[in-house]
């Protein structure tokens, strides 16, 4: 009996799949460098994507429905909620950016070459990070000054990016795949990329996503001998950077801790997020069920006269109050979506982690997944990314890696064998006879 593979089933047909992969090449490197680019590029990947897995459907694996399946329901429950929001017209960006989700099936066919995927996205970042240095270095002399994005108009959504990137040189090398420690210093960039663009969120984000991966890479037994050693060089890098970069890192802890202190010992808050938090906890018991509906955070605060009164204690911040998002992923969707819309996206992310955990025995990719998820997961308490493509893309390309199982391809292909042992099955993009496997 046959068992293709999926790299059978790219020499059956090379043209189709040479398109195909340089599409998704040119997508996975333009993602860490601007969105907006990726959007533009993400077209001809969706067209001659569906194409091929029309035509190789009998063929191509079945994927990772586990995470599909949570995720398009996560979806649906934001199209479902879009009719009771306040603008529906207005609000459709919303759903629109959830369009990244197809990266997983239209990647997954290629997926027999995820190093190559990796290694793309990994030479997006280094450009988008390198120019955000230069950008850093010209802007010495002011640190103050205008903010470091480099391709990107928000420094901070390619954060998260850089901090994935990091957390995947680590553990790559931790585990084995990467031998030579040279490959430690492509973490650089991205470290000081995420220093200069001021993201708190992100570095707080590596605190945690690190050892989060080398803990997962322990339990498993994926760590090898030279992890004390990679370890120590990454704690030197990091080390070096806060020193160099304290003028940058510095106040803006120091004006958290403020901000925290405030709130605990004289009941104020001076943070305008943590006015939007305390206020969105407000407002949420209005319609604790199904929320405000997409886009609802806007009305929510402006119909909370307390938000106003909380502003008399931050004057300069009496101007935004009102805005269309509280910067955290959670309590926008508590507050748009209710316990249905928080238990619906928590359903989605624990899929997410539960088969990375389960793949992480078998393959280090698993343990690296799940660092990339801890690190959105911690930059989304700071910022509302489920309303942005690029960051929101970073949490579909964790979960197509965090799905991937080598034995899966041959498991899935074997399905597939007796019906590709049919002559008249042939695909719609090549005739050629299939051969007797390998």
């Amino acid at each position: 009996m046959a068992a293709w593979t999926l790299d059978e089933l790219a020499r059956r047909d090379r043209f189709g799949d040479r398109i195909h992969f340089w599409l998704a090449a040119a997508v996975c490197f333009m993602l860490p460098v601007n969105g907006g680019w990726a959007g533009f590029l993400l077209g001809p990947l969706v067209a001659w994507g569906a194409l091929r897995t029309l035509c190789w459907r009998r063929y191509l694996p079945a994927g990772p429905a586990c995470v599909l399946l949570p995720a398009t329901a996560w979806i649906g429950l934001l199209a479902i909620s879009l009719t009771w929001s306040p603008d529906p017209r207005q609000e459709w960006h919303q759903l629109w950016s959830q369009r990244w989700l197809v990266a997983i099936p239209l990647l997954w066919p290629l997926m027999d070459r995820w190093r190559w995927l990796l290694l793309f996205t990994l030479a997006g970042c280094l450009g988008q990070t390198t120019v955000q240095t230069v950008e850093g270095i010209m802007e010495w002399s002011n640190p103050q000054g205008r903010r470091i994005s480099g391709f990107e108009t928000h420094p901070r959504t390619v954060a998260v990016w850089s901090a994935g990137v990091i957390v995947g040189l680590v553990g790559f090398h931790l585990s084995g795949f990467l031998h030579r420690r040279r490959w430690l210093l492509g973490c650089i960039p991205p470290l000081l990329a995420i220093v200069l663009s001021g993201s708190r969120g992100a570095l707080f984000a590596l605190a945690i996503g690190l050892p989060v991966v080398v803990g997962v890479l322990g339990v498993r037994r994926l760590l090898t001998a030279r992890g004390l050693a990679s370890m120590v060089a990454a704690i030197l890098v990091a080390g070096t950077s806060l020193v160099v970069f304290h003028d940058r890192i510095m106040p803006q802890f120091e004006r958290a801790v403020e901000s925290v202190t405030s709130i605990t010992t004289d009941g104020q808050a001076t943070d305008i997020r943590l006015l939007w938090w305390r206020s969105a906890l407000r407002q949420w018991d209005n319609h604790p069920l199904l929320g405000y509906g997409l886009g609802g955070t806007a009305e929510a605060l402006r119909s909370d006269p307390e938000l106003t009164a909380d502003q008399r204690v931050s004057k300069s911040h009496l101007s935004v109050a009102v805005f269309n998002q509280p910067h955290s992923v959670y309590l926008q969707i508590l507050l748009e979506g209710g316990l249905v819309g928080v238990g619906t996206f928590a359903l989605l992310l624990f899929a997410i982690f539960r088969v990375a955990w389960r793949n992480s025995l078998h393959h280090p990719l698993g343990a690296i997944a799940i660092g990339g998820l801890v690190i959105w997961m911690t930059t989304a308490t700071f910022d509302a990314w489920h309303t942005r493509s690029q960051p929101l893309a970073f949490l579909w390309f964790t979960a197509l890696f965090a799905a991937f199982d080598p034995g899966w391809l041959t498991r899935d292909s074997k399905k597939n064998a007796a019906e590709d042992e049919r002559p008249d099955q042939t695909s719609a993009l090549s005739k050629s006879t299939p051969t007797d496997g390998r």
